[in-house]
């Protein structure tokens, strides 16, 4: 038996986790498929560029938090500016764990 949230296993004999007060399933669904199926993604505070979009995206995906990057205009679609000006990148987090991702890229990207 498995808790939804933490993802400790049980024993048998136990139906509710004792630290998440959560009753127990079978089985645990795979990797943030639970979490990916229900949440509203919200976007993280603008990033100077793709690069460091991509780099906060993989700091993120490390702590298993599912994210993805948003880009606007053409040039974006085909990862080039050539003369044009830099057009924004947005980078998308589940609503529940923003302040944890906003904490995560702030670590990142303060001496920015």
């Amino acid at each position: 038996m498995f808790c939804p949230k933490c993802r400790y296993e049980y024993t048998d004999q136990v139906y509710v986790c004792p630290d998440c007060n959560l009753k127990l399933v079978p089985q645990l669904p795979t990797k943030n498929e639970d979490t990916v199926s229900t949440a509203r993604f919200v976007p993280l505070p603008n990033l100077p560029g793709r690069v460091y979009a991509e780099m906060v995206k993989g700091a993120l995906e490390k702590e298993n938090i599912p994210c993805y990057i948003q880009a606007a205009g053409i040039g974006n679609a085909y990862q080039f500016s050539g003369t044009m000006p830099l057009e924004g990148v947005q980078l998308y987090v589940p609503e529940d764990q923003l302040e944890t991702c906003i904490e995560i890229q702030h670590n990142m990207m303060d001496h920015i």
